[in-house]
């Protein structure tokens, strides 16, 4: 097997990073990028084989723009990954968390650790690009007053010390991540899909597509809506279903197509488990 490039958000030992690893193994080239929109692109422009996006987490929810890439960039899912979280606080060694001042991290990892983060009132919060990033920045840092939130992989590249363990809101908190590609190959062992649709302007619609899913036993994991760039009242909804054979799918798919103005099969694959 050749050696894949995959384009991740953020840098070395981040949560993407861990995952893209989980998925494919470490024989892979990372590509790191600053943005979600940059990954989408880059596997677009097809200066990557693969690419992975958190796409929701535990505590913190969906990204619902990340819906939005994936469609605009016409890119196809191809597997899930569950990444299990553990939100460590780390700093330089040596440091106790009566010497910092301030904590950086990526937004969605500040945002799980809320109640944590309110406890500390002499601790100021800032957003920044990644965990890796950060926990370089914070490696690097002259006055030893700064901490990041992030993984316990990053404590051991970067040399630095978890002097907080575990502070998520949550226990059993984990992210789902996509894995990402222009051009898919039939998967064998598929059994969940994802799906894109806008409704027709009649009253109810969405439970007449519901009923389609039930009666093709289908088992929807997940409903999301999302606004529709430029048409204010109108949203789109993403579906995951999972199924144990492909003909009722595709079956439940043509049956609901009367009842939208558009629909998109966004990955047919093989599901993830979640092991906590």
């Amino acid at each position: 097997m050749r050696n894949h490039k995959v384009a991740i958000q953020g840098g070395i030992a981040s949560f993407h990073d861990i995952a893209a690893r989980n998925y494919f193994g470490e024989d892979i080239t990372i590509d790191e990028c600053g943005t979600f929109k940059e990954v989408c692109q880059k596997i677009e422009q097809n200066t990557v084989d693969f690419g992975i996006i958190a796409i929701e987490n535990k505590i913190a929810g969906s990204i619902l723009l990340n819906y939005h890439w994936i469609d605009l960039f016409d890119l196809r899912i191809i597997g899930e990954v569950y990444l299990p979280l553990e939100m460590d606080l780390l700093a330089q060694p040596g440091k106790q968390l009566s010497d910092i001042t301030e904590v950086i991290s990526h937004p969605m990892a500040i945002g799980q650790c809320q109640e944590f983060l309110a406890a500390q009132p002499h601790i100021r919060v800032t957003e920044y690009k990644d965990t890796s990033t950060s926990a370089k920045f914070v490696a690097e840092r002259t006055e030893g007053d700064l901490a990041v939130i992030g993984s316990s992989t990053l404590a051991k590249v970067f040399q630095l010390e978890i002097i907080q363990s575990n502070i998520s809101d949550e226990t059993n908190n984990y992210t789902r991540f996509y894995i990402l590609t222009k051009h898919p190959d039939t998967e064998e062992n598929a059994n969940k899909a994802s799906v894109s649709f806008s409704l027709n302007d009649e009253l109810g619609t969405l439970a007449d597509i519901l009923t389609v899913f039930k009666e093709n036993r289908l088992n929807l994991s997940k409903i999301q809506s999302v606004p529709v760039p430029d048409k204010p009242t109108e949203y789109a909804f993403h579906v995951d279903l999972s199924f144990d054979e492909k003909v009722p799918l595709e079956r439940a798919l043509q049956a609901i197509k009367q009842h939208t103005k558009r629909i998109k099969i966004l990955g047919i694959y093989e599901g993830g488990q979640l092991t906590l």
